[in-house]
């Protein structure tokens, strides 16, 4: 019997898929919004994200370009274990934030302007006295999910999958969530004249129980499994992430 044990533990060691290391990873991009014939760079981003195997960690903030005399600033933190799971790893969510603020231009860069006065700010979590629209902040909430992708876009082993085939994985947190991933299979994307083989996915969050109706689309760079291309539809128009060498 223990002999039999033993066997089993290994067996189940052996199926089970570990979780992949990350290196401290900066990737820098431009927002672009499409809409009709407009066609306009709107915002600058960074998203940082690191994995030592176990725990993930990633961080996206944005600065929009001044628009209407405001400047729109988010800023989104999760941090999870990456769980031994039969084929992917499980994503037990630790720690999750999402900020908006919209201070005036002319305030943004000056000593008067406070952005820890909470009339300046909101959350995810309702902190904050800033009046943002229910659309802004469940965007920012999406976003907020969304970082836990670039963990699996390193994970995923893109070679094995056929186009089409769809991947399902649980995520534990606050409440019961889901990540579906759509393989599109493999493509290219031109940026400043370079030409990168990709991988290209379609990845949807489900939302306090449903799913988003937000798919993104992504490109991710085959030699490095770096996502230099995102893209998502909003109720007018579409905003895209393209990585900024």
């Amino acid at each position: 019997m223990k002999a039999l044990l033993t066997a089993m533990m290994i067996t189940a060691s052996m199926s089970a898929k570990g979780a992949v290391t990350i290196p401290p990873t900066v990737i820098p991009y431009d927002v672009n919004y499409h809409w009709g014939i407009i066609n306009v760079n709107i915002a600058h981003g960074t998203v940082k994200y690191q994995c030592d195997g176990t725990n993930f960690s990633g961080t996206l903030d944005g600065v929009s370009i001044p628009w209407e005399g405001h400047v729109i600033l988010v800023s989104d933190t999760l941090q999870a274990q990456m769980l031994p799971s039969e084929k992917y790893s499980l994503e037990k969510i630790d720690y999750q934030s999402g900020w908006y603020r919209r201070p005036k231009a002319k305030y943004f860069r000056s000593e008067g302007y406070d952005s820890a006065n909470p009339e300046n700010y909101k959350t995810i979590s309702g902190a904050g006295q800033y009046d943002a629209s229910d659309n802004s902040m469940e965007a920012i909430a999406i976003t907020s999910d969304m970082i836990g992708m670039y963990y699996y876009a390193n994970e995923i082993d893109f070679e094995e999958l056929q186009p089409n085939q769809v991947i399902e994985i649980k995520l534990e947190g606050i409440y019961e969530q889901e990540l579906k991933i759509t393989y599109l299979g493999k493509g290219s994307y031109e940026i400043e004249n370079t030409i990168y083989p990709t991988y290209n996915v379609m990845f949807e969050y489900n939302y306090h129980g449903k799913m988003s109706g937000y798919p993104v689309q992504m490109r991710i760079r085959q030699s490095d499994k770096l996502p230099i291309f995102l893209s998502a539809s909003i109720p007018v128009g579409k905003v895209e992430m393209i990585y900024n060498p």
